[in-house]
């Protein structure tokens, strides 16, 4: 079973009584054991084992429970109404009947009993003499004491719960358990199982419960058809038919104090529609060519966008006042809003530790960096850069610059305030893309490829120059080839997109050149944003033309020079698109 690091976890034993003839010589571990028979009606002795186990980390769980914080415990029995013993024992060391043996307590408890029919009531507690908290219980248990013969009564004690813990295992599940009131996980046989309920919202998920393989997993299914929004869940403990239920017992909690949620956001194309002064998000795929956006936030001049690995997006307004603004799913409005300070911002990224990189064309600094929750004022950066056009992050939270100022490509590597490492590019520096360890330099003229993380003595594994200016922006698609968004390309500087190949090479000619505007019914250019979907559709942002001022254009796979837009979305509230990300997967359950 999965282990729980650095957490005392409950040991698993199934307490048994032994119900024999009298006069038997059945040790702590020989609950098995043959015992002499005696005379029908006889008195017979009733033996009760229980095994403590040691009160450190665990790196597993067993499959019963006895929680390690026992330290006493208390019986009664009935036959019928009338109560016939009440005893407290002590579950240490050095109480009686009590050995120690590797590191775990054994109890063994010997009671007498005529033959007949009995119900036991047991409960541990982490004091003495049944003081402190109720651990486990087990009530009204019903046995039966024959004479001469060996009678063995299996008996399982019900962790009680006093909080339920919930801990992610992805995007769409999580891992539910029981702690009782030490913290030791309750697991295995005497522990409760779980069962998660739609508490509120729209119907986003459907629900796997948990399964008799699996008892502590919980997973969701998006719903189908798809619905937007968040959705609550509860999640509740009950006990199986058979053992007793310790959610009855006083100081019980069988439920989570806080519900989970859902979220499901349909993958969108977010753009940076910049005079039409929103962000604007269509649901993809898209549908036809007058599709309606399914998202508008208004921000006015908004022509950056970054996502995180959350799906939050992040946009650079250039309204009233100037600001950086985070739009988290399902994308109804902006919560968190910092200053720009002013500063004319070229690109965003985001680093896998969350922290937001601005590349400041003009203004006065070059570079600002936001860390998370983004509500401080932004840290500047300086050492090395020059007018950046460019940022990117790479997996280890390095960042980079791309320098206009100066051609050249700076790293800076956490917490960034160290010197810098700078290299040489062929052109201006426009735009970067990092795609593993790989990062592409769109430039004014060429496209400067890199193997990452940057040294002083870096040098492009490629360069590749056939039909690129004004690479602001480029992708690489499922098979590692990448895709350049060209802004004043192609015929008559209208722009163009170029497909190049892996593994590339310095000069090699593009595979794809689409010159916009690109016919089939679209009449925008100039673009920008570029990216694919999970599905391989490619997406372009053109700046100029179409019905006010660009156009939101979708390619269907195969792609080729010779393709057309599937649909192409040049409506009159498009006007200068700039940025395009492609929101992440769909559904996300937080604890």
């Amino acid at each position: 079973m999965r282990s729980v690091s650095g957490l005392r976890v409950a040991a698993a034993l199934t307490a048994l009584f032994l119900l024999a003839g009298c006069g038997g010589g059945a040790s702590s571990g020989g609950l098995g054991s043959t015992l002499p028979k005696q005379a029908n009606g006889a008195t017979n002795n009733v033996r009760f084992a229980i095994t403590v186990p040691p009160k450190t980390a665990s790196s597993g769980r067993s499959p019963a429970y006895v929680s390690p914080a026992t330290q006493s415990m208390t019986i009664a029995v009935l036959q019928g109404t009338t109560n016939v013993l009440n005893q407290t024992l002590g579950l240490t060391p050095s109480s009686p009947g009590c050995t120690t043996s590797l590191a775990s307590t054994v109890c063994t408890i010997s009671l007498s009993l005529a033959a007949g029919s009995y119900t036991a009531s047991i409960t541990t507690y982490d004091g003495a003499n049944g003081t402190g908290n109720a651990l486990s219980t087990a009530q009204s248990v019903a046995f039966t004491v024959t004479a001469n013969q060996n009678n063995l009564v299996p008996l399982t004690l019900s962790g009680i719960p006093t909080a339920i813990q919930v801990s992610s295992l992805g995007t769409n599940a999580v891992d539910v358990l029981a702690q009782d009131a030490d913290g030791n996980f309750i697991v295995g046989a005497g522990a409760p199982t779980f069962t998660a309920s739609a508490s509120s919202g729209p119907a986003v998920a459907t629900i796997v419960q948990p399964t008799a393989s699996h008892p502590n997993l919980i997973s969701f299914v998006q719903a189908s058809p798809t619905v937007l929004g968040t959705e609550t869940f509860a999640v509740a403990a009950s006990y199986p038919a058979g053992e007793s239920n310790a959610c009855t017992q006083t100081g019980a909690v069988c439920s989570l104090a806080s519900a989970m949620t859902a979220t499901v956001s349909v993958p969108m194309a977010m753009i940076a529609n910049s005079v039409g002064n929103t962000v604007l998000g269509y649901t993809l795929p898209l549908t036809s060519a007058t599709q309606s956006p399914a998202v508008s936030i208004a921000l006015g001049g908004a022509t950056r966008l970054a996502e995180d690995a959350s799906g939050n997006v992040f946009a650079a307004n250039y309204g009233s006042p100037e600001s950086v603004v985070e739009i988290p799913p399902p994308y109804a409005a902006a919560t968190v809003t910092n200053s720009l300070g002013g500063d004319y911002v070229l690109q965003m990224a985001i680093a896998p530790n969350g922290d937001l990189a601005l590349a400041n064309a003009t203004g006065s600094v070059d570079g600002s960096l936001y860390a998370p929750p983004y509500t401080a004022a932004p840290t500047a950066l300086s050492n090395g850069l020059s007018s950046p056009y460019g940022v990117a992050f790479d997996a280890s939270n390095n960042l980079y610059f791309g320098n206009n100022g100066a051609s050249t490509l700076t790293m800076l590597a956490p917490p960034y305030t160290g010197a810098p490492t700078t290299v040489s590019l062929s052109s201006y520096a426009d735009g970067l893309t990092v795609s593993g360890t790989t990062l592409f330099v769109g430039e004014s003229a060429d496209v400067d490829i890199f193997s990452l993380p940057l040294t002083a003595s870096s040098t492009p594994i490629a360069t590749l120059s056939s039909g690129i200016s004004a690479a602001y922006r480029s992708a690489v698609d499922a098979s590692g080839n990448l895709w350049v968004a060209n802004n004043a390309g192609g015929a008559s500087n209208k722009g163009s997109i170029e497909e190049f190949t892996t593994p590339f090479t310095t000069g090699e000619a593009p595979t794809v050149t689409i010159s916009m505007p690109v016919g089939g019914g679209s009449t925008s250019y100039n673009p920008w944003g570029i990216a694919f979907d999970a599905a391989g559709n490619l997406y372009v942002t053109n700046r100029s033309g179409g019905a006010a001022g660009g156009g939101l254009l979708d390619f269907s796979p195969p792609i080729t020079s010779a393709s057309k837009p599937t649909f192409a979305i040049e409506t009159s509230n498009l006007n200068s698109l700039f940025d395009l990300v492609i929101t992440r997967p769909p559904l996300s359950v937080t604890p």
